[in-house]
């Protein structure tokens, strides 16, 4: 009889220990539907979240400071991740001051939204807040704000203007991408880092102005931005990142300042209204393809220090009439000038060594060739073009007349002629 009583207790304590885990699971995801919103409510902390319906929100959407349950006051203090994502008839959303947070793509997809306010309370914009937002128009920002996550606008192709509060050091990846519309973005001064992507696609921006203190912009940041005629690197970046400008077929010039010691793989690539371009001292490594299709760049100083061309590096830069390499290079790569139709001569400076494949094909106007280096420079049989070999001009030190003359690579060029 003493083991059966202890059984039952113990079997009677087990059921109301689940009971009341049940309870208390139950409380936490509790939704209730109230004047056609659904919340997510917590009676523990008063507290109520909204989140998306069982029908998508259309129209005008107020959501109150606060909703009753049960005689128990909640305060509205969140809107959770996806609550009005797709929403295409939604139109207006009113945001109470009580609202502190607001979830991941939030609103993404509401293509009828235009406006937007949100609470001083906020301090961060979560991960593609308003992507795809395609009819917004204008947002207003709370001065508190520090903290964005990746691609809060993106795909918001009518936005045209938007003031970021001086709280905000750093604009994430893809914030502004596909903004085809803006056209005006005023950055903090304390801005320090600007993501990759950050204004991919911009197609209407025709000015930037970086605050001075940026020091780092990632990848492909203006890429696209095809209206963008003038640009500015701030003194305090050291790298012109990979396909920075890329595409930007618009821009004329561009001011690299004496900090940078680094151009990335394609950073200027494809800015087809380039008419020249001074690349300081102060760089020492260029990255492939980096000023490739160039197609109106007429002069580039290189800086003086530079070791090595790479390649594709002024792949069809077609009008570029000549180019002065720097006594410090020592090679040439892989297509590195291929389709420099309007190139007449080219030095090669003492110390190169070798020369890529197609280094100087389809330079159709390339008839002169000077040689420093009385050590045959290692080429390739597609190092020139048949038209340069056949009838352009190989000029080589006299004591070097023998060793070009008989190399299997260099007697390809018919005429060769001692300086």
């Amino acid at each position: 009889m003493k083991h059966l009583k202890t059984f039952l207790l113990i079997t009677a304590l087990s059921v109301m220990g689940s009971a009341v885990a049940i309870d208390i699971k139950f409380l936490k995801k509790e939704r209730v539907v109230i004047d056609g919103i659904t919340y997510q409510v917590n009676v523990k902390k008063s507290s109520a979240t909204v989140v998306k319906g069982q029908e998508d929100y259309t129209g005008d959407v107020v959501i109150p400071e606060k909703i009753d349950k049960d005689s128990l006051t909640l305060y509205v203090e969140a809107i959770g991740n996806e609550a009005f994502e797709d929403c295409a008839g939604l139109t207006s959303v009113d945001i109470p001051r009580t609202v502190t947070a607001i979830g991941d793509q939030a609103f993404k997809g509401c293509s009828s939204l235009t406006s937007i306010t949100l609470p001083k309370g906020l301090t961060e914009l979560s991960a593609e807040l308003f992507r795809d937002c395609s009819s917004l128009t204008d947002v207003t920002l709370p001065d508190g704000l520090r903290r964005m996550e990746d691609g809060v606008f993106a795909g918001c192709k009518s936005l045209e203007s938007i003031t970021l509060p001086s709280g905000i050091d750093q604009l994430p990846a893809h914030t502004f991408e596909g903004c085809s519309n803006l056209t005006y973005v005023s950055l903090p001064a304390g801005m320090r880092r600007i993501g990759e992507k950050a204004f991919y696609d911009c197609t209407s921006m025709e000015t930037i102005s970086l605050p001075t203190g940026v020091k780092q912009i990632n990848d492909e940041a203006f890429m696209g931005c095809v209206s963008l005629t003038f640009f500015s690197l701030p003194a305090s970046v050291s790298v012109m990142s990979e396909g920075l400008l890329r595409d930007c077929a618009s821009l004329r010039r561009i001011s690299i300042s004496n900090s940078v010691k680094e151009i990335e793989s394609n950073a200027l690539r494809g800015c087809t209204s380039l008419d020249s371009l001074h690349i300081p001292n102060s760089v020492k490594e260029i990255g492939s393809s980096a000023m490739e299709g160039c197609s109106s760049l007429r002069i580039v100083h290189l800086p003086t220090g530079l070791k090595e061309i790479p390649s594709g590096m002024l792949r069809d830069c077609s009008s570029l009439h000549s180019l002065a390499l720097p006594a410090a290079l020592k090679s040439i790569g892989n297509g590195a000038m291929q389709g420099c139709a309007t190139l007449e001569s080219i030095s090669l400076p003492a110390g190169v060594k070798n020369i890529g494949n197609n280094a100087f094909d389809r330079c159709a106007n390339l008839m002169t060739v000077h040689v420093a280096s009385v050590i045959p420079i290692k080429i390739s049989s597609g190092t020139f073009s048949k038209g340069t070999e056949k009838e352009g001009t190989l000029y080589v030190k006299q004591s070097a007349y023998d060793a070009y003359s008989q190399d299997k690579q260099w007697r390809r060029f018919l005429n060769i002629v001692k300086e």
